[in-house]
């Protein structure tokens, strides 16, 4: 068996993790929610009950390459890593995802937007807008030579949701995984549908026009994170959905370090 590489994308609603084999080959899949944990040990835990799902052994995962965005959960991810795993742990950063960075404040930039960058970057070679729909949606413009020109980010879609729903006195939670059937709800909850799915895709075409318009080229554009299965079929402007690109960019930050 080859070696395999644990690749974690902690986000601030859900931790995705894969699996590769070193060749490149995507093992395993998983995910869940993330939390502040007490310990590295509790993280092994529920990591080695996912792996056996899949029938892997801790023992066989020889390195983790890490996006937190969640600063008190990244310090127990490393400790799990060099104490449990006993491997070599990359974080990803300004500094260790190796592209250049056109940006005021390069340390600002989350490591999940720069594996983002650098996954787009080696997987198709020309310019591009990656469009991540997780708790936030994240734009991120990379130019034909492969520089990240920076980008933007707007709420997500969930927590537009949430906040709909813990600030109104009526409006429900609903279930956003069927499009609505037209523009012009009829009740409550086809309205909060269309304003929520049609009205996301309208910001995700509107904010591609105009990155586009700047970026002086004609970008590929595609879409990742939990959520895009959602928003990209509404779109007009999305040309591709990479659902693994954050974990692909992971493992890539692995293998150039």
């Amino acid at each position: 068996m080859s070696d395999l590489i644990l690749t974690v994308d902690v986000g601030n609603t859900a931790t995705t993790c894969g699996i590769f084999e070193d060749e490149g080959l995507l093992r395993a899949l998983f995910s869940f929610k993330t939390e502040y944990v007490v310990s590295p040990e509790e993280l092994l835990i529920k990591v080695n009950e996912f792996l056996s799902l899949f029938g892997i052994k801790i023992k066989d995962i020889k390195g983790l390459s890490l996006a937190c965005v969640v600063p008190p959960v990244e310090v127990y991810w490393v400790e799990l890593g060099k104490k449990w795993l006993a491997r070599e742990v990359v974080v990803a950063s300004a500094k260790t995802v190796g592209i250049p960075l056109d940006l005021h404040y390069s340390a600002e930039v989350g490591a999940d937007r720069l594996v983002n960058a650098l996954g787009g970057w080696i997987k198709y070679k020309s310019s591009l807008i990656i469009v991540d729909f997780g708790t936030a949606i994240t734009f991120d413009c990379i130019s034909s030579e492969g520089v990240y020109l920076g980008g933007a980010i707007s709420p997500g879609l969930t927590l537009s949701m949430e906040a709909l729903f813990k600030g109104t006195a009526k409006l429900p939670r609903i279930d956003l995984s069927s499009p609505p059937e037209k523009a012009i709800g009829k009740d409550t909850i086809s309205a909060l549908k269309s304003g929520l799915l049609f009205g996301f895709a309208g910001l995700t075409d509107t904010m591609i026009e105009k990155l586009t318009a700047e970026m002086l080229s004609n970008p590929l554009v595609i879409a990742t994170g939990g959520l895009a299965s959602f928003i990209a079929p509404l779109s007009k402007k999305i040309q591709k959905i990479d659902p693994t690109l954050t974990l692909d960019g992971l493992f890539y930050l692995w293998k150039n370090r």
